[in-house]
C-alpha cells in the first residue's frame, strides 16, 4: 500500500502557519499541550480552505493533514536539535552562607515543633 497522496495532500503556506501557531500556543499560552494537534488540526482545515481557493473535501483533508503534520514536523524537528534538555538549574543555586541559614532557620522551626527529635539529631551528627 502506497502512501504516496499524502505526500500530495500537504500545503507548505499552511505546514509554516501550523507550525508558527503552535510553537506560540507552547511558548506563550496557557494551553495544555494535548490541546495543540487540535487546535492545528482545526486551523489547518481553515487555512486549507483559504489556500486553495474555497470549501471542498479536498481542502478540509489537506489542511488537516497538513496542520497534523505541523505537529510531527515539530517534534522532529525537538529530537532531532535535543531541544528536550532540562532546564539549567543554575538560577536554584545558592551560595554556601545562604544554604546554611535555610538549614539552621529550617532546624530551628523543626525545634520549636519538637524539641526532643531536633535534640537526638543533633547528638546523633
Amino acid at each position: 500500500m502506497s502512501l504516496e497522496f499524502i505526500m500530495e495532500l500537504y500545503i507548505p503556506v499552511v505546514l509554516a502557519a501550523c507550525l508558527v501557531l503552535g510553537f506560540i500556543l507552547k511558548r506563550w499560552c496557557p494551553t495544555d499541550n494535548k490541546w495543540i494537534p487540535t487546535i492545528l488540526v482545526v486551523v489547518g482545515a481553515v487555512l486549507g480552505c483559504v489556500a486553495n481557493g474555497g470549501i471542498s473535501l479536498d481542502s478540509v483533508v489537506a489542511g488537516m493533514v497538513t496542520g497534523l503534520a505541523s505537529t510531527g514536523l515539530h517534534q522532529a524537528f525537538k529530537q532531532l536539535l535535543k531541544l528536550d534538555a532540562p532546564e539549567s538549574t543554575e538560577a536554584t543555586c545558592v551560595d554556601r552562607e545562604t544554604a546554611e541559614s535555610l538549614i539552621q532557620a529550617d532546624m530551628d522551626a523543626a525545634a520549636k515543633e519538637k524539641p526532643e527529635a531536633v535534640e537526638t539529631d543533633q547528638a546523633e551528627g
